[in-house]
Parts: structure tokens; sequence; C-alpha cells
């Protein structure tokens, strides 16, 4: 019984050495480069019995790549060759997809299936041609690298680079150094990027440049959808027309409608009026010239005397134009969206809504607008403000208009009237004329002492101020009223109707014009 366990032992022993010398040797066959045709086979002394040469016609065949030249050299020991001119190689990459490859030279290493060509390499897969002088390629991984400088053509792209890697399996091409894609319509230029053959997909990884007809996009991360026309770019991204630069830590560009929108620290610049808008989401309409912010969004508009800051919900720009018979504008027109307070140092507003035009600089401000004016406020339903020189000039105050300032910290002088225009000279308001059923509250001061108080109701009146204060009164039409002894006038006679103190809605600073309404201590 031993000894038949022991022979059983020695049969399989021997039979599985066997099959593995079997299967050693077919896959050592199957790594044979194998020659398939050549018009003439030598062997020299010269070169040994190793070397064969083959001359005309040549066709050798290495694992699912066939591989043409006019002659070579190959070692069959080495399991290597060297082919000169006329270089194809067909490459089965699988039961449908082929890559063509074609060049001067090649070196080929059966062993480590790599191929190196030298002098008008070309390789062609589907739509794509790869043109360069230098490549190695790995059979294995069917990766391709070029290191001399490449061109690849792939529909309406051209794609060059002083070095790539050519990922055939995968479509991919990956660049480095002094990259460039051409298009008709635009231009790339990038330190470092890769790109997805098939989808069309360029990705940046690094520096890069965006250049077309009416832009220019920077950026250092991102994509550009080539079919699509569209990018997605961030780290360092802006975009630069004729008359704007755009900021944001990332951008969307559709270079077909285009449009562009920005999101997280949006920065859209009006380089011809310097202006700007912020805000954490923008809209930008290039053809149009139209812009939208939201999401904390600011107008600002610069000047080396007193910058404005301008907020709202959601701010609009956007461009008109007036005609005249002897000559056409084009201007810029700002429009705020609810809760909108604006911050200047000589003024401060807060409304629903505002229009700004600066073709004849006139804000127009909506639904219970108040403008603060150092000690003044001034409200109405409805109010206008003109600017000259980034300074407001005039203010028309419209429909139940209301002048307040306040006197100490029980009294408030005060000025009423169906509409008024008020005057400014140095950025402080100088005079007023109220118009039409028109009061008027005035507390006559001796220092801190109160000693009367000016009560006049008349058709309408002219006030001048001095220092922002009420220094001659002239009512015209059928005045009445007149000075009265403090103790004679009630609390409540000493407030006019609609009387309405905003203090808690002035923005003190330009942060404040993002707080709607300050807490009250």
């Amino acid at each position: 019984m031993k000894k038949s366990l022991l022979l059983l032992i020695i049969f399989l022993t021997i039979s599985t050495t066997l099959f593995s010398q079997e299967d050693e040797n077919l896959e050592e066959e199957n790594k044979k480069i194998e020659i398939r045709h050549s018009n003439t086979l030598e062997v020299t002394d010269n070169l040994g019995p190793d070397v064969k040469i083959l001359i005309g016609e040549v066709e050798l065949y290495h694992d699912s790549a066939t591989m043409y030249c006019d002659s070579a050299y190959y070692n069959t020991k080495l399991n290597k060759f060297d082919a000169f001119h006329n270089i194809h190689i067909i490459k089965l990459q699988n039961e449908t997809d082929t890559i063509d490859i074609v060049s001067t030279f090649l070196s080929y290493d059966g062993n480590e299936k790599m191929a190196k060509m030298r002098e008008k390499v070309v390789i062609h897969k589907d739509s794509t041609t790869l043109y360069t002088d230098s490549l190695d390629f790995d059979m294995v991984d069917d990766i391709g690298y070029y290191f001399n400088g490449g061109r690849t053509e792939n529909n309406k792209d051209t794609l060059i680079s002083e070095y790539g890697y050519y990922y055939s399996k995968t479509d991919e091409l990956f660049f480095k150094d002094s990259v460039k894609i051409f298009n008709p319509e635009y231009s790339i230029f990038s330190d470092t990027l890769k790109h997805n053959l098939k989808t069309e997909t360029t990705y940046f990884l690094g520096p890069s440049e965006i250049i077309g007809d009416s832009n220019y996009i920077y950026c250092e991360d991102g994509l550009y959808d080539h079919k699509k026309n569209v990018s997605q770019v961030s780290k360092n991204a802006y975009l630069i027309n004729k008359e704007h630069f755009i900021y944001a830590d990332s951008l969307f560009y559709n270079r077909n409608e285009s449009y562009g929108e920005g999101f997280k620290n949006v920065t859209i610049i009006d380089t011809i009026q310097d202006i700007l808008l912020k805000g954490n989401y923008g809209i930008y309409f290039e053809k149009l010239e139209q812009s939208l912010m939201t999401d904390s969004a600011v107008f600002i508009q610069i000047s080396d005397a007193d910058t404005m800051y301008l907020h709202g919900d959601t701010l609009r720009a956007h461009v008109d134009t007036s005609f005249t018979s002897s000559d056409t504008t084009t201007y810029r027109v700002i429009r705020a969206y609810n809760k909108v307070k604006m911050y200047k140092q000589d003024f401060q507003l807060k409304c629903d809504s505002l229009v700004y035009s600066l073709l004849d600089s006139i804000i127009e401000l909506y639904y219970e607008p108040v403008l603060w004016s150092e000690k003044n406020q001034l409200s109405a339903n409805f109010m206008t403000v003109k600017i000259i020189d980034n300074e407001a000039k005039r203010i028309n105050l419209i429909d139940s208009s209301f002048i307040i300032s306040q006197s100490d910290t029980l009294n408030y002088d005060q000025i009423k009237g169906k509409s008024m225009i008020g005057y400014l000279k140095d950025n402080e308001l100088y005079r007023f004329d109220v118009q039409e059923k028109t009061f008027i509250i005035y507390f006559v001061k001796d220092g801190d002492f109160l000693m009367a108080i000016n009560k006049i109701e008349c058709d309408s009146m002219k006030i001048m101020l001095d220092s922002q204060k009420v220094d001659i009164i002239y009512p015209y039409s059928n005045p009445k009223g007149g000075m009265y002894p403090p103790l004679e006038l009630s609390e409540t006679q000493r407030f006019l109707p609609g009387f309405r103190w905003w203090e808690e809605y002035r923005p003190l600073n330009k942060d404040e014009i993002f707080i709607w309404r300050k807490e009250e201590d």
C-alpha cells in the first residue's frame, strides 16, 4: 500500500513538472517575434547566427501587433529588431479598435514590448492624428510618450506641446510644457493639461489661458468642453473682455451663448466707468452687456473723493442707448431690488428698489425711500438724487415729502410738504424749496436752552440752512402760525403727521449696508 502511494506521488510530481514546462515553453513561444514575410532573409558571419537580415516587404508579428518595414535586423536570441524605412504598425486594441503608427525608424524590444520610433512619426486612431519625430510606445498598456515636440489634430482642434503622453486605450492625451490648442474660434495656452479625445474635453492642471475673438480667460484648474464650447474654471480664475474684468473662485462660460456665471467672491469690473459689482453669485451676458449679482451683492462706484457702496438683494447692470438728432450715446444703468441701502461719506440712503442711470447721474428711489445727509433725514414716497462729479447736488422729494433733524433727545426739527427740492454744495444741504401744504416745526435754542418753537403752515416756502440747520425761513402765500413758548405745545403737537425716525436703518459705514435694520440697544 505504501509503495503504491509513493508511486502515485512521483507520477503526479512528474506530470505537474511536464505540464509546467509545456506552459512555459508555450508562453516563451508566444513572446517570440514572428517573421511573417520578407523577400530575402540573410545571416552573416559579421552579425552572427542570431541576427536575421530581412529585406523587402518585411512583415513581423508580435502580440496583436503587425509591423511592416522595408528592412530589418532581427536578433532572435534577444527577441529584438531594428527596422528601417516605411515603418507601419497596426496594433489591435480590441475587437473593433486599432491604432496605426508610421515612422522612418523603429527599434522594438519583444521582451519589454516597447517600440521606439524616430523621424516622421504619425499615430492615427479614429479621428485623431498625432505627429512627432520621437515616440516611445508601450505595446502592453498602449501608451505613447514623445519628448521632442508633438502635434495632435482632432476634428477642429490642433494640440501642440513639447512633451506628451498618449493613452490610446482611454483616448486621453497628457501634455506638458508650452502646450497650445488652436481652434478657429479660440486658442488655449497652458503649462500642463489633459485632453480626452472621445469627449473632446480639456482639463487644465496648471496656469492656462483661453483666448477668443472677444475675451480672455485665465485659470489654474478647470476644464473646457470643446463640443459644447463651455468652460468651467477655478483657482485664480478671471475673464477679460473689451470693457470688463470678471473674477471669481470659479467661473462658468458658454462661448456659444456669450454667457458666464461666477461663484463665490465674484467681482465684475467695468473698466470704462470705474464701477464694480461684487457678490457670491453673478451672471454676465457678454453680447447684451448685462450683469446680475446676488448673495451679498454690492455695487461700488470708485472715486478719489468719496466711493459709493450700494447693496440690494439683487443688483442688475445693463447698457442703454440715448438718441439725439446729432448723437447716439450708450450708458450704464444700475438697478437694485429689495432691502436696498447705500453708503457714501456725504450721504446714505435706504429704499426697496433703486435705479441709477449713469447717463445723467440720477438715482431714483422707490417705496419708502429715506436719505440721510449729515444731521438731516429726508423721506418721501418717491425720491431722485442728482449726482455731479460723484457728489449729490440736488434731491427731489415727491409726494409726502418730509425732512427731519434731531434738535435734542426729545425734539426734532421738521419740514413737511407735498414735494420738495433740496440743493447741496460741498456735500452740504443749503436750501430747500417746499411746495403745497407746507408745514414746519423748528425749535429755537440758545445753546442748549429751548427758547421757543416756531410752527408755520403755508402753501409753499423756501428754507435756507447753515451748517445743516435751519437758518432763514421764507414762507409764501397765506402763512399761519408763529413762535410759541415751549410749554404751550404738548408733546403730540411737536410732531407733524406722518413723522417717523428711521435712524435704525441708517448705515454708518460701508459694511452696514448689508444690515437691513440695526439692533436697538
